[in-house]
Parts: C-alpha cells; sequence; structure tokens
C-alpha cells in the first residue's frame, strides 16, 4: 500500500508535544510522518541534518508548516533566513510542480498578534515617528514571538498576500497553497488534517473499507446484465414487468391469474440470468459487527448504528433471502411455462403461488443491486449515506403494510424492553 507521506516542519522547540501528537495520530491512520526529531527521518547521512531535510520533503504528499512565536535555527543569519522558512520554499516550489499539498497552521495567539502589529503599524504611519523609531515599536519583544516582525512576515510570505494583490490588480492567475489554518488547541489540527487520512479512519479501518468496497462491487456486477459488452441495469426493466403481471390482495394464492403471454417472455427471458448467480457476503456479515459504521451520540454519551449500517445490515437480509427463495425448483416455472411447453398463446392462467414466488425473487434482485451501489458509491465519495429506494418485501400489492401492522419493529422491542 502507498501510504500518504506528511513531512511536518516548525521549530522543534515550541511544537516538541504537538510535533509527537500529530505524528502519532497520522502513523495511527496508516501514515508515514517524516519529523526530523525522530530515529525514522531516514535520508543520506552524508548530508547536514539542514540539507536532509530539504531533500526529504521531496518524499511528502502533504507538507504541514506549523507557526509558532520562534524563529528556530538560521539557514541564512544574513538573508533573515530561517531553516523552516527555506522547508518551506523548497515545499512551495514542489507544490507548483503538483508534487505535494501545502497545510499551514498558525497558533491563534501569533494569528492575533501579527492582526495587532498590522493594525498599530497603520496607526504609526499616521503620527510624527521616524522610520527606525516607528520599526522599533512594532518590532518590541513579547511573550507570543521572539521576533514579530520576521514571524508577520513569514505569515505574510505563506499567505501569498503580495503575489496575491498583483494578481487581483493585473488579473493573472492566483497563487495556490496559500490558505492559513488558525488554531487554538490539538483538536484544531486535527480537524484540518484527518479528511486528508483515508477520510479520518485508521489503516485497518481504510482496508477494511476497501475490502467491503470490493466485495460490494463484485456482488453488483453479478446482478447486472451485459449487452454488447456493456453492462445493462436490469431494475427499470424488471420494475415495468412486475407492474404488467402484478398480483393483488384479491388474488388467493390457490387460485390462478391471467398472464400475458408477450410481457411473460419478457420477463422470464431476464429471469433465466439468475441462474448463474452465487453470492458469498462474507466482508459485508464482517462489517456488522466491526465499529465501521457507529456514530458517537453526544446526547446520549452512546454509539449508535449509522443510516449506512442499516442499510447494510438490510442488503445482508436481502441476500440471505435471496440465497433461500432463488432455487431451481422457484425458478423452475420459468421451463414450466415456456414456449416449447405452452406454445403461444395470448394469455394463459398461471397460479399465483408460482408467480408471487418469481416476483419475491426479484424485489430482491433489485434491492440486492439498489443497495450495493449505493454503499459501493458511499464508500468511495464519504458523503452523507442516503437510503435508496426499495421493493416492498411482499410481492402482493399493498400487502406491506397489513404485514408491517403484525410485526413488531426493532425500537418498539427497545421500548418494551426498556434499554
Amino acid at each position: 500500500m502507498k501510504r500518504p507521506t506528511f513531512f511536518l516542519s516548525s521549530t522543534i522547540y515550541d511544537f516538541r508535544d504537538l510535533r509527537s501528537a500529530i505524528k502519532f495520530s497520522l502513523e495511527e491512520r496508516g501514515c508515514k510522518v517524516l519529523a526530523s526529531e525522530f530515529n525514522d527521518f531516514g535520508g543520506p547521512l552524508d548530508q547536514h541534518s539542514y540539507e536532509r531535510c530539504l531533500t526529504n520533503i521531496e518524499q511528502a504528499d502533504y507538507f504541514v508548516l506549523l507557526i509558532g512565536g520562534r524563529v528556530g535555527g538560521w539557514y541564512d543569519q544574513q538573508e533573515r533566513t530561517s531553516i523552516t522558512q527555506q522547508e518551506y520554499r523548497t515545499a512551495y516550489n514542489l507544490h507548483q510542480q503538483g508534487q505535494l499539498k501545502i497545510i499551514t497552521l498558525v497558533r491563534k495567539e501569533v494569528w492575533q498578534l501579527r492582526e495587532d502589529r498590522n493594525s498599530l503599524a497603520k496607526h504609526l504611519e499616521t503620527m510624527n515617528f521616524d522610520e527606525t523609531e516607528r520599526k522599533a515599536v512594532i518590532s518590541y519583544p513579547n511573550k507570543f514571538a521572539t521576533d514579530s516582525e520576521f514571524i508577520s512576515e513569514f505569515i505574510s510570505e505563506v499567505g501569498r498576500n503580495i503575489e496575491t494583490g498583483t494578481a487581483v490588480r493585473e488579473g493573472t492567475v492566483k497563487p495556490t497553497g496559500n490558505w492559513i489554518h488558525v488554531f487554538d488547541d490539538f483538536r484544531d489540527i486535527q480537524d484540518v488534517l484527518s479528511p486528508l487520512t483515508f477520510s479520518g479512519l485508521t489503516a485497518d479501518e481504510a482496508a477494511f473499507s476497501k475490502a467491503l468496497q470490493h466485495e460490494l462491487l463484485t456482488i453488483t456486477a453479478q446482478f447486472l446484465l451485459k449487452l454488447d459488452g456493456e453492462p445493462l441495469d436490469p431494475r427499470n426493466s424488471l420494475k415495468k414487468r412486475l407492474a404488467k403481471l402484478s398480483i393483488d390482495k384479491v388474488n388467493r394464492l390457490d387460485e390462478s391469474v391471467t398472464v400475458n403471454n408477450k410481457e411473460w417472455k419478457s420477463y422470464s427471458f431476464i429471469m433465466l440470468q439468475l441462474h448463474a448467480i452465487k453470492i458469498y457476503p462474507v466482508i459485508c456479515e464482517e462489517a456488522l459487527a466491526s465499529s465501521l459504521f457507529l456514530t458517537f451520540d453526544r446526547n446520549t454519551g452512546k454509539y449508535e448504528h449509522s443510516s449506512t449500517y442499516e442499510a447494510l445490515f438490510q442488503l445482508v437480509n436481502e441476500i440471505r433471502q435471496f440465497e433461500s427463495s432463488a432455487t431451481s425448483e422457484c425458478l423452475s416455472v420459468i421451463y414450466e411455462f415456456s414456449t416449447q411447453r405452452i406454445g403461444k398463446p395470448v394469455e394463459f392462467e398461471m397460479p399465483v403461488a408460482k408467480l408471487a414466488r418469481l416476483h419475491h425473487i426479484t424485489h430482491r434482485w433489485i434491492n440486492i443491486l439498489s443497495l450495493s451501489i449505493a454503499l459501493a458509491v458511499h464508500l468511495e465519495q464519504g458523503e452523507e449515506f442516503i437510503m435508496p429506494d426499495l421493493m416492498p418485501f411482499s410481492p402482493i400489492k399493498d400487502m406491506d403494510e397489513e404485514i408491517e401492522k403484525e410485526r413488531l419493529s426493532v425500537d418498539e422491542v427497545r421500548k418494551a424492553l426498556g434499554i
């Protein structure tokens, strides 16, 4: 597996604990983290530590820049370029080449100091101070920044303020990679980084999610048809046949129903494809016992099943229903009423019970496809899951309402048991 690689850039003294926490959190999600104070930093041993840092940035997919109140070591003291600043400039060149993405995080108090400093600078311009005096006031040391002028200019560089202003005036392309996130604590940092790392999943969860998606796509492939080498979704066609060969509540199961032969031939031809379908949803069933689709409810302080879990539970149940129903005995009605057996009448009589069993299998087919596709797409895109429209359990029109009246729901059982 190619793991996302993050390079942590900051002064180490004032960010030591945060860097450790970020490294641990990202590695728990299966990422590789390059932080120079750790033994696994790697890189050529014959290079100076500064050059080694700059070389290692080339391995990164993400460059995480933390800006606090310290300058850190100088990379070029005459030019007033810190090693952290030089790391950023190296990363930005790579970003411009499309080789990595930059995430910049600035401490809240340092960001506020910069804003206050800019306001003070504008105010001093209205007063009778010469340039030396004005600069001395603005750059006066404080407990949040050892060199407030340097930090402020560095933040402006990272925000690409000059380039943005020029682009706005001249109508040219605006710079990218200039977004700055202000943070107060580690949770703020996690909110920024988590969406970049397997949608916030741990490595094990991400691997399990991919395996589940693969199984869902395998199931989908079995229930799609193939026409001229291309996949064909049969759901709309099946629904049309069900509507034209519908069974009402007035039709008793021990009676017969009149069937249009043309519609029956079209319907039965599609249903012939079911003989080749065999499903073994191992991972789907395992996922129901995992934490992948649990959500924490802050109001109750408990973990609850998400709508994704409910859909997966229903899919597993639909598959079990399909496997127990799509037997050779149930599908034998296709051959029993084939053209070879009954000829070519315009209409013929078919036992309601046999047609109902076939309709029941068709409902399961449609629902398995709908749920498998919806879940596979959800796992890929990570957006809020929306339950697809499903066929009723009963093949008899409007019968589900009466069935539901006699059946206890999980919520009703919970209420009765007081859990």
